[in-house]
């Protein structure tokens, strides 16, 4: 018998995940802060429990952590998790960790300790890692209702007079395979990015779909005025987790933008 699935803390990735593992009949067990994903959730048969009745059942169970550390709740999970061992554990962190970096990034490129997001995932991670968890390092994630083209079409996105440098992106359901595949088969202990095989600026994503959506070009503003994590020039490689067995979908942002586009018309 295949063991329950517990997801912790149901953002916009593991809705998608706990619809497509409740649509092959596995039971899901899911928790959530956010009304309207309960209702989605609970339309697609997960059942959603409070976060201490979730915790309650992870003995033996497949576990997913997707809870921020800024909720405050690494530790508490940690403790929880020490004493009822969950047979699989994964944890959902982000390319964040690598801060400063530049140029290639895969897994055993030194991890950035000055920023204080960086610190904290890693903190949260090393929570984890002792219990067997795999931890998976995610890029921007993108998809139907979130990403570059919704910011573009609400007159929000801006671009860096220099164009910028390349960022690292990966389709939510690219993530969800991924989410699936490290799951079954990541090793215990061990990190895996996520991103698709395409870096690529803002300026060149931006052109693409101001061409494609007939729209004019947005703003550009000075580059040290971006969001900390839009200033890096980075390309994450997923060459790790393609080992295992993962193949992205959509392997660039054009095929990706397509698709969520096309997802978001049909309502």
């Amino acid at each position: 018998m295949t063991a329950p699935l517990i997801l912790l803390g149901c953002g916009y990735t593991l809705t998608r995940f706990a619809r497509v593992e409740a649509r092959c009949g596995r039971e899901v067990l899911a928790t959530t802060r956010d009304a309207s994903r309960r209702a989605v959730l609970e339309g697609a048969g997960v059942r959603v429990l409070s976060l201490e009745d979730a915790l309650a059942r992870v003995e033996g169970a497949h576990v997913v952590d997707s809870v921020p550390p800024e909720a405050g709740l690494d530790a508490h999970f940690a403790d929880v998790l020490s004493r009822a061992r969950p047979s699989r554990l994964v944890y959902l962190s982000s390319t964040g960790v690598y801060g400063s970096a530049r140029g290639h990034v895969d897994e055993t490129t030194p991890v950035d300790m000055t920023s204080s997001v960086a610190r904290a995932r890693l903190e949260a991670e090393a929570c984890f890692l002792p219990l067997g968890a795999s931890v998976m390092r995610i890029a921007g994630i993108y998809g139907p209702g979130r990403g570059t083209s919704g910011r573009l079409k609400a007159g929000t996105l801006r671009i860096p007079e220099s164009g910028g440098g390349r960022l690292s992106r990966v389709h939510v359901d690219d993530l969800v395979e991924a989410v699936r595949v490290v799951l079954e088969r990541g090793a215990p202990g061990d990190m895996y990015c996520v991103a698709d095989r395409r870096p690529a600026t803002q300026e060149e994503t931006a052109t693409w779909l101001c061409q494609h959506l007939s729209l004019p070009m947005p703003p550009r503003v000075p580059f040290e005025s971006l969001h900390e994590s839009l200033r890096g020039d980075r390309a994450i490689s997923g060459a790790k987790l393609e080992a295992l067995g993962w193949t992205p979908r959509y392997p660039d942002f054009t095929t990706g933008f397509v698709a969520a586009m096309e997802e978001e018309a049909r309502g």
